[in-house]
């Protein structure tokens, strides 16, 4: 569906206008003469972007912006506010009442269309990443830092113009912002790794800001930092916001709009990092077992697929062994559950430690546990296997009263070679009717299933 524009203005030249100027194919475009009529059609139907005039009568634009927020239908919608250029006083203070952003009201049709094109970008972002956001979650420029914020760190790029440190020496402690200045070329090859807004200036004849903004965009350190773009080249060029600027601004800006333009970028990288921050702990609460610390049941799932589609498209060698406690039950019962649950993580990373980087484990389910090995031949598979063994019953734990607990494993293996097209459901398989044979021969020992019998398994013993 395409997005939906309402443009709010009383006079009928400038509506006509800015319809003009958007693409009506890409955006279904509406109009409204009045304050009460464009919040009646907003109630209506949310539109993705408003565009209102500042001179609009009757306009009280903090209280416009509110209104909007506090009903979750319009919550996420975009207010962009339609300013005569040369007016910066009231540029500032529209961005100060909690607009969105601010436009020429004769604004020429590549501008907007990347402007548009970037506010729903925005948009699709925060309906993705937030499902019920909170109000403060989709402020405008005028909302304070939290006063636990740290200052905010903006780095000047200049090129082959003068440096614009002159600029960036206006903004004192008071404004929040630290500023740094750094040349286009070093900021390519060495961004500032604490950073929060990248500021470039484009000269008129010069495409080195623009491949400053590429280079920044990709570059591991930088990457997450926003970037500002300043310019008034007035050639067809691709607009900066479409390149991947987060917000692009003339020349003409004044020190104010740039300072509120800035922080309100470092306030969505650190809203960004939070949110990337939240989605680690999700990860880890849906991938990560509680008590072991290990890889979980869907951990191993998930990496199972994977390796089966890898194997069918680049067979190798793979090994899968299944470690079983010894006995757990006893020590649940002659020790507590609480005991039990230490000698399940102690075993859990005694094994872990004795495993390459590339290795797999994952508790398997109550005191069993999955590793894989891949690239193994044979022997080495036995050897990985006996290490773990041995590294357990090598390694008694104390437990609550000065008590030591020496816990044994019983393992079973199973071995694919490259020629075996065996999926790794079938290895589980056979690797746990191995540990079957190990647990009735004994316990505390390994057992290897022949992977040249198929389909039924057997088992070969290796002494404890």
């Amino acid at each position: 569906m395409p997005g939906y524009v309402l443009i709010i203005d009383a006079m009928s030249n400038r509506r006509i206008h800015l319809r003009s100027q958007l693409d009506t194919a890409a955006y279904q475009v509406d109009l409204a003469e009045t304050q009460a009529e464009g919040l009646a059609k907003i109630r209506q139907d949310a539109p993705d972007v408003v565009i209102v005039a500042d001179d609009l009568p009757g306009l009280r634009l903090r209280q416009f912006c509110r209104a909007l927020r506090a009903t979750p239908m319009s919550q996420l919608t975009t207010v962009v506010v339609a300013v005569r250029s040369e007016n910066h006083s009231a540029r500032v203070s529209a961005l100060n009442d909690g607009a969105f952003d601010v436009i020429d009201q004769t604004a020429n049709s590549t501008d907007l269309k990347a402007r548009m094109r970037s506010f729903l970008r925005s948009r699709q972002f925060l309906q993705d990443t937030r499902a019920h956001p909170a109000p403060q979650q989709v402020q405008g420029l005028s909302e304070p830092m939290q006063e636990f914020a740290p200052a905010v760190i903006a780095t000047f790029v200049h090129g082959s113009l003068a440096d614009h440190s002159d600029i960036a020496r206006v903004f004192d402690a008071e404004t929040g912002i630290e500023t740094r200045t750094l040349a286009a070329h070093a900021a390519r090859r060495d961004p500032d790794p604490e950073t929060d807004v990248y500021v470039l200036f484009e000269t008129d004849h010069s495409d080195e800001a623009r491949e400053t903004l590429a280079a920044l965009l990709t570059h591991p350190v930088s990457r997450h930092s926003r970037i500002l773009f300043v310019t008034d080249r007035a050639d067809k060029s691709a607009s900066p916001l479409d390149l991947g600027a987060h917000d692009h601004v003339p020349n003409t800006v004044t020190q104010n709009e740039l300072a509120l333009r800035i922080k309100r970028q470092a306030r969505l990288k650190r809203d960004a990092e939070r949110q990337r921050k939240t989605a680690t702990k999700l990860e880890q609460i849906a991938y990560v077992d509680a008590v072991t610390g290990l890889n979980n049941r869907a951990a191993m799932d998930d990496y199972l697929i994977g390796t089966d589609r890898s194997l069918a498209a680049h067979p190798r060698q793979l090994a899968v062994l299944i470690a079983d406690l010894d006995h757990f039950k006893a020590i649940n019962d002659n020790h507590g559950h609480a005991a039990g649950d230490l000698i399940l993580a102690h075993v859990a990373q005694t094994m872990k430690a004795h495993l390459r980087d590339g290795d797999f484990i994952a508790r398997y389910g109550g005191e069993e546990f999955l590793i894989v090995l891949p690239d193994v031949a044979p022997d080495q598979a036995r050897t990985v296997a006996q290490r773990l063994r041995n590294a357990v019953s090598d390694s008694p734990k104390m437990i609550a009263g000065g008590t030591y607990v020496r816990a044994t494993i019983s393992i079973g293996v199973a071995i694919a070679l490259r020629t075996d097209r065996v999926s790794t459901r079938a290895l589980c398989d056979a690797a746990d009717k191995a540990l079957y044979a190990a647990k009735r021969n004994g316990r505390n020992r390994i057992e290897v299933a022949q992977h040249h019998v198929q389909p039924d398994l057997k088992a070969q013993s290796i002494g404890a």
